[in-house]
């Protein structure tokens, strides 16, 4: 009788023990999935604007990009964001929606933001935008924006493409600053990168150079003439001073016309179905979203 009672005692343990396995494991396995504590809003940030859970990039390659992302964001007052992950759980779409609300990126700038996001199982890509991001990145900015990064997400040169989507980020909010954000029949922004300041800057030394040089050369050509002169002999004309009447005539008159090009709201630099502005959803938390998403 005691046997059997011992028996059923550690039977009633294992099970014990088995259910408390089936409870956390599920438990632990959202939330290593989610990449965020809860489904609550938070009033403040709680991740720094670069996750890379998929470690594409070298400790020296995430310190430079998030330095990058956090200067980007102070400047303009947005959240720009990247975050790459080995897999996720439902539809990139509203994954990266998510990972946007419940990791607090809307709590700073009045909810405007951009987030990036690569998962690299099923090579997919996404962007969420929030607040006044939704205006500034239109529909027709985010494939342009994509479009730019295309070649190096293609070679695996995952830091460049995430250098070019800070890049844009920069050329797109500086271009919605002043006046009309980037969309259909509009010539394409200027992307500046790390390589465009230094030109910039080696081209400024050497124009700065040539400037000074041609002023003092003709100086110093201008002395090598200068002699004494006793008189003002030199100086004065043999055959004095002549006036005449001078008279101006018309001789032809031509006026030309060119007609203006008239707008043709039909054309665009791409083509396609583009209608311009930015589309809409709701993510889980209640929050507007623009984005987009796809395979590379």
């Amino acid at each position: 009788m005691t046997k059997y009672i011992n028996m059923q005692k550690k039977f009633a343990g294992i099970m014990l023990v088995i259910i408390l396995f089936a409870l956390v494991l599920p438990v632990t396995s959202l939330a290593a999935g989610q990449l965020w504590d809860n489904y609550e809003v938070p009033d403040t940030r709680q991740k720094p604007r670069l996750v890379d859970q998929a470690d594409l990039l070298s400790d020296g390659e995430e310190k430079n990009l998030l330095s990058t992302l956090d200067s980007l964001s102070e400047k303009w007052k947005c959240n720009i964001v990247v975050l790459t992950v080995d897999s996720h759980t439902g539809p990139i779409q509203d994954f990266a929606d998510d990972y946007f609300d419940y990791n607090g990126f809307g709590a700073d700038f009045d909810e405007s933001g951009i987030l990036f996001m690569l998962s690299m199982e099923d090579r997919e890509w996404a962007i969420s935008t929030a607040g006044d991001a939704i205006r500034v990145f239109t529909d027709y900015g985010q494939d342009y924006m994509f479009n730019q990064m295309r070649g190096d997400l293609s070679d695996g040169d995952y830091y460049g493409a995430f250098n070019t989507y800070a890049g844009v980020c920069d050329a797109l909010l500086d271009q919605a600053a002043s006046g009309t954000p980037y969309d259909v029949n509009q010539p394409q922004p200027r992307v500046r990168t790390a390589s465009d300041y230094l030109a910039y800057l080696g081209y400024s030394v050497i124009i700065g150079l040539v400037v000074a040089l041609f002023p003092i050369l003709k100086m110093k050509s201008d002395l090598k003439t200068v002699h004494m002169n006793t008189s003002a002999s030199g100086y004065q004309s043999q055959q004095g001073m002549r006036m005449r009447v001078n008279s101006d005539r018309l001789v032809n008159k031509t006026l030309s016309k060119t007609p203006l090009p008239k707008d043709d709201d039909s054309s665009s630099s791409r083509g396609g179905g583009w209608s311009g502005g930015s589309s809409t959803h709701t993510s889980s938390s209640g929050h507007s979203h623009g984005g987009s998403h796809g395979h590379f």
